[in-house]
C-alpha cells in the first residue's frame, strides 16, 4: 500500500508580504516570521489569527528567532540585528558581532537563553546571550584538532555545527559543550553519528536532481532520478522530516546564480539568469516533494486552494509536534501565471498546517 502524505490544512491570513523566510515559535506557541516588507508577523496557530507590526527596513529578515521574551530578526549582511522586545512592546537594533558578519540562521539553546548564530561565509560561531544583548565569536577548530565524538562521551547537551568549506559548501562536523563552553569533538565521516531523535534510520538527501538515501542500519545507499527533475523544477530546496517523510520545497530556478558567500552578492552564470526551467521567471513553486525513504516512494504534497491563487511554499516549522509551511500568494490574472521572483510579487499569507484551526476565521 502506497503511504499517504501527512494532511494539511490551508489557512488564508490577514497580511501581505514578499516570500516570507525563516520561523520561529514562542513560548506561547505563536509563530513569528518575516518578509522582505518591513514587517514582522506574529501568526496564532490554534485560530489563524496574525499580528502585524513595522520594522526596520533594512532587516534583512532571513530568519526569526524567539529568545527570552524577544524576537529577532537575523540580518544576513544588512548592519544591524533587529530586535522586537515583547515583554516591552518596543523594537531596536543591535549591532552585529563584527561588521562583516553573514547572519542568515541559527536556533537557540532549550531554555532560550542563548543563541547560536553560524557564520555562513566564516568558520566561526557566535554566541550571543540574550539577556545583555552580548556576544562572543568562537572560531571552528581545524580538521584534527579534537578527538573524534565516536570517541568520546556523548551529553545530550552538545550542540552540532557544520564548518563551512572554501567552496561554499560543508566540511567537517564540530561539537560544542554549552557547560564547558568549548569545542569538545568532531567527525568528519559520510554517515554522522546520530543521538536520540537525530539517529532515524534513514539519512535522505539530494544532489543535482537525484536522491541519495542512505540507510544507518545496513550501510546500503540507493540512488535514483527524482521525477519532474528540469521539467517542472531545478531546485530542491530546503526540508523537513515529518511523519516518516522527508519533505523539500521546490522552485523552478535554474542554476543561474552563484551566491559568493561572503560578500553577500549573487554573481550571474547565464545570460537570463532570471529564467527558470519553465521559461517565465523563477519562482518556488506551489508545493513540496515528498520522498518516503521506509519504501521509495515519491509524492507531491500539494495545498487545496481557490482558483486564481498560488501559495508558493518556503520555510516550514514544527511546533509541538505540528508541522507549519508559509506562503504568499504570487498568482498573476493579467499574466495567467505565478510571477517570478524578478517581479517582486507582494500577495495574501497563507499558512499550510497539519493543525486543525479551533475556529474558522
Amino acid at each position: 500500500m502506497k503511504p499517504r502524505l501527512p494532511e494539511l490544512y490551508s489557512v488564508w491570513v490577514k497580511a501581505k508580504n514578499t516570500r516570507v523566510y525563516g520561523i520561529d515559535d514562542d513560548h506561547e506557541g505563536s509563530l513569528w516570521f518575516t518578509g522582505s516588507l518591513n514587517l514582522l508577523h506574529r501568526y496564532w496557530p490554534a485560530n489563524g489569527d496574525i499580528e502585524t507590526q513595522e520594522i526596520p527596513e533594512k532587516h534583512g529578515g532571513s530568519q526569526c528567532l524567539c529568545a527570552g521574551d524577544k524576537v529577532y530578526v537575523l540580518p544576513q549582511t544588512n548592519e544591524k540585528i533587529t530586535v522586537c522586545d515583547v515583554a516591552e512592546g518596543r523594537v531596536y537594533q543591535v549591532d552585529k558581532p563584527f561588521p562583516e558578519a553573514n547572519l542568515w540562521y541559527g536556533h537557540s539553546d532549550k531554555e532560550r537563553n542563548v543563541l547560536y548564530l553560524p557564520e555562513r561565509a566564516r568558520h566561526c560561531l557566535v554566541v550571543w546571550d540574550v539577556a545583555s544583548d552580548t556576544s562572543q565569536t568562537l572560531t571552528y577548530p581545524g580538521v584534527g584538532e579534537l578527538p573524534s565524538i565516536r570517541t568520546v562521551g556523548w551529553p545530550e547537551r552538545l550542540e552540532v555545527f557544520s564548518v563551512p568549506s572554501g567552496d561554499g559548501g560543508w566540511g567537517h562536523r564540530v561539537y560544542y559543550d554549552p557547560e564547558e563552553e568549548r569545542f569538545i569533538a568532531e567527525d568528519n565521516e559520510e554517515i554522522p553519528p546520530g543521538f536520540g531523535e537525530s539517529a532515524s534510520r534513514y539519512i535522505v538527501n539530494y544532489k543535482d536532481g537525484r536522491v541519495i538515501r542512505i540507510d544507518r542500519e545496513s550501510g546500503e545507499v540507493l540512488e535514483r532520478d527524482v521525477p519532474g527533475w528540469r521539467e517542472e523544477f531545478g531546485f530542491i530546496g530546503g526540508g523537513v522530516f515529518y511523519d516518516g517523510w522527508q519533505l523539500n520545497n521546490l522552485s523552478t530556478y535554474d542554476a543561474s546564480f552563484r551566491y559568493d558567500e561572503k560578500t553577500g552578492n549573487y554573481i550571474q552564470l547565464k545570460e537570463d539568469p532570471h529564467k527558470g526551467v519553465d521559461g517565465h521567471p523563477y519562482h518556488f513553486m506551489d508545493r513540496f516533494i515528498g520522498y518516503h525513504p521506509a519504501t521509495d516512494t515519491f509524492d507531491f504534497l500539494i495545498p487545496d486552494v481557490p482558483d486564481g491563487k498560488y501559495p508558493q511554499l518556503c520555510y516550514n516549522k514544527i511546533s509541538d509536534g505540528d508541522l507549519f509551511i508559509t506562503a504568499n500568494d504570487i498568482w498573476s490574472s493579467e499574466k495567467n501565471r505565478a510571477l517570478g521572483s524578478i517581479e517582486h510579487p507582494i500577495g495574501q499569507l497563507m499558512v499550510f498546517q497539519t493543525r486543525k484551526l479551533d475556529k474558522e476565521n
